[in-house]
């Protein structure tokens, strides 16, 4: 092989990476991360309207993964002077604020269940209608 020839290739395999030699002594690893996002979810599930009492009855499915906990929430219209609305969410009574939005529960940790709900009202001048959302702590 020429000169030329050799010059060539060993400039070509000095291109080439080379292989890691490790000493015996050498420890190796790796790292991992994994990120995981926040989802929560509610779900209204066959809600009953009880005319005669002025009462609604139900499920909520919650649903949120979030490690830190969660919050669920209720809006409405403000409420009129003289209007009222209970609601007992999975056994803990509150009023709704005559503001229009409420702190309803807070969960401490990742959640999925099924959990009772009645909202009863006294003394509404018009409809009234309640949304639930949670929010992720």
């Amino acid at each position: 092989m020429s000169k030329i020839g050799l010059g060539a290739l060993a400039a070509f395999t000095a291109l080439l990476p080379a292989n890691a030699m490790a000493a015996s002594d050498a420890s190796s690893g790796f790292g991992i991360s994994l990120s995981i996002p926040v989802v929560c979810d509610l779900d209204a599930q066959d809600f009953v309207l009880d005319a005669t009492q002025n009462r609604i009855s139900g499920n909520v499915r919650e649903f949120c993964n979030s490690s830190r906990g969660f919050q669920i929430m209720a809006s409405h219209r403000p409420l009129y002077d003289g209007e009222t609305v209970g609601l007992t969410y999975d056994g803990a009574s509150a009023h709704l604020n005559s503001a229009g939005i409420s702190t309803i529960a807070f969960r401490n940790g990742a959640r999925f269940r099924s959990v009772p709900v009645q909202i009863e009202a006294s003394g509404l001048e018009t409809l009234l209608a309640v949304s639930f959302s949670i929010m992720a702590i």
